[in-house]
């Protein structure tokens, strides 16, 4: 939850009070669950200082208020539904900030999903029991359990550093205000003390750090709900959107500015076609009208065209980009069209057959041979097994390809903009990349398979297509003939938008990759003898190893033996870790054919992979 940004980033009082006259305009609407006009949103509100003109500044300027029918209603009643019950539910909570009533809440949510609130009012309660991640301050609301203050990390806390380390809270949101709070007071039992505090440093403060403000007066007895529950209902403090918190004196200050905040430059003809904008509604008509404009073209097509075309709404239209988003989601989830990330959009049908598996050279085949015992001569062995720190190499994202990575974590929500790859000699084959060489999350991870457009340096422009299950981008061929190395060529690619990337080259080369056209000849002539006369991956090795007699770095290693034969890293790791006849000097593996003989290190045997 963000509700410590108030204190991280200091706000004027001016600022404060247009978010103070936000806060009474969304407590107005949750609470009236429909939408009001201007008119009866300052007669519900019944404040003096708070007039009409006011109120109709605010709902134009502020994010979280939308207009429908001329009247005004939350932007958080158009959530996307794609997204998890629990999702939708919290970004309600968490926007407005403080706990709201079971009934009204409901009546959020009807609003989102168009279900009958007495569905919600009768599930929602429960959310409270176990280990849900909410908790009811009082009897009747609900709250998120992440804006209480965590006492339950996994080890025993040794002081105040890990309290605030485990609730994300920065110094500077709570050391400032030691003194204050001991001069107040500040505790559970006396409600009083939080005003009091609040009073004294006249500014927002967030709930976890008023919280920890207290647990540190009185750690053994502090109760997290307790004192949130003393907050929310008996202090008298004043909820802000998002989660800060101020004294009710304060909160007078700030409506001071009302006055002020009224004579805002927002033109009556701004405000009347605010007011007058009505979010997008897709019915069936709609729908099927736009899936024929998709089936027609054959081509790509963007949700922007589309929106303006069929339903002539422009940039400059106030909802635009909710708009164009209810479009996006609607196609998304027709089967008759493919959404294909961004904008884009094709008739379902359409997309190229060799998008959609590994092609076969990429492979990596499955070889066994054994040895006059029988015995089988490329074995595996678990990481433990591994020697020369081959348990790292091998997590190196240039050792790692498609078919032969690891697993896929949860997507970075703020990856880099720009990324370096290396062209691998397989992939320049068939104008491929792996996704394993690009930080999680540095192309979308939804749909399955995305449409984007690559930029080269002197402006031409070419699509690729990239398959978040294949794990593979497509369509580089043309592109890779052009770049004179065979294997190792180096490019950057910077992210311009989610369907838009610039790309790179400079004649640079990874030298760990870097391999000769007349070695890359060799290798693949070793490749050929290697299939004709089924030679296990083993003998693949030495061979190479013998032609360099100075050793190869594991990475140099794993491209000459992928040239000859598509092989795993933990193959190789394996190999290079079991035999005697290999062994590493000065960071390099080095091959000695005179322990060639001594076979098999059988230290290795409780390392083998069963």
């Amino acid at each position: 939850m963000t509700t410590s940004t108030l204190t991280m980033e200091p706000m004027t009082d001016k600022r404060l009070a247009s978010l103070y006259a936000e806060t009474l305009l969304y407590k107005c609407l949750i609470q009236a669950d429909e939408p009001l006009k201007a008119s009866e949103i300052t007669r519900t509100i019944g404040r003096a200082d708070f007039d009409m003109r006011l109120a109709r500044v605010t709902l134009v300027t502020s994010p979280h208020f939308t207009s429908l029918d001329r009247k005004w209603t939350l932007w958080n009643r158009y959530l996307d539904t794609t997204n998890t019950f629990d999702f939708n539910l919290k970004k309600t909570l968490n926007t407005y900030g403080q706990p709201v009533l079971i009934t009204h809440l409901a009546s959020e949510l009807e609003a989102v999903y168009h279900r009958p609130a007495e569905t919600f009012e009768d599930a929602l309660p429960r959310y409270t029991e176990g280990e849900n991640g909410y908790f009811a301050p009082v009897p009747g609301y609900l709250a998120p359990s992440a804006w209480l203050l965590n006492l339950d990390a996994p080890y025993s806390y040794t002081g105040e550093v890990e309290v605030l380390y485990e609730n994300f809270i920065e110094d500077d949101e709570v050391y400032p205000y030691y003194e204050s709070a001991d001069k107040a007071g500040l505790s559970t039992d006396n409600p009083d003390s939080i005003v009091a505090f609040l009073n004294a440093i006249g500014k927002p403060i967030c709930a976890k750090a008023l919280q920890f403000l207290a647990w540190r007066r009185n750690p053994d007895e502090f109760s997290p709900a307790a004192f949130y529950k003393a907050l929310f209902k008996q202090s008298g403090a004043v909820a802000l959107l998002g989660g800060t918190w101020i004294s009710p004196e304060f909160a007078d200050k700030l409506a001071s500015y009302f006055p002020e905040l009224s004579e805002q430059e927002v033109n009556d003809a701004e405000i009347e076609a605010q007011e007058a904008a009505q979010p997008l509604v897709i019915g069936e008509a709609e729908l099927t009208q736009l899936i024929d404009r998709v089936q027609e073209s054959k081509e790509t097509l963007y949700a922007s065209g589309l929106l303006e075309d069929v339903f002539e709404i422009t940039p400059d239209y106030s909802t635009y980009n909710e708009d164009l988003q209810t479009l996006i989601n609607a196609l998304a989830q027709d089967e008759r069209v493919v959404w294909l990330g961004a904008e884009r959009f094709r008739p379902q049908g359409t997309l190229p057959a060799y998008i959609f598996s590994v092609p076969g050279i990429l492979e990596i085949p499955e070889v066994s041979h054994l040895d006059l015992e029988g015995n089988e001569v490329d074995i595996l062995l678990d990481a433990e097994g591994y020697d020369g720190g081959l348990e790292r190499d091998i997590l190196l994202p240039l050792a790692q390809d498609v078919l032969d990575e690891e697993e896929v974590g949860e997507t970075d929500s703020n990856p880099p903009s720009n990324a370096r790859t290396v062209v691998k000699y397989h992939h320049k084959q068939i104008g491929t990349l792996p996704l394993c060489q690009f930080p999680s999350g540095y192309f979308p991870a939804t749909p399955a398979i995305l449409e984007a457009e690559f930029i080269l340096q002197g402006g031409q422009k070419f699509p690729v297509w990239i398959n978040n299950e294949t794990r593979l981008i497509y369509g580089l061929y043309d592109w890779f003939q052009a770049i004179p190395i065979d294997s190792g060529a180096v490019f950057t690619i910077e992210r311009q938008a989610s369907d838009r990337y610039a790309v790179s080259y400079n004649d640079e080369s990874e030298p760990n990759m870097f391999i000769s056209r007349n070695r890359v000849n060799e290798l693949l002539a070793l490749g050929q003898r290697a299939e004709d006369d089924q030679l296990p991956t083993f003998d693949i090795v030495r061979e190479i190893m013998e032609h360099s007699r100075k050793g190869l770095e594991f990475l140099t290693l794993l491209t000459e033996v992928n040239i000859v034969r598509r092989t795993s890293r933990n193959l190789l790791a394996s190999l290079l870790s079991s035999y005697h006849c290999f062994f590493q000097r000065g960071g390099a593996w080095v091959y000695d054919s005179k322990k060639l003989s001594q076979g098999f290190n059988k230290s290795k045997r409780k390392y083998l992979s069963r």
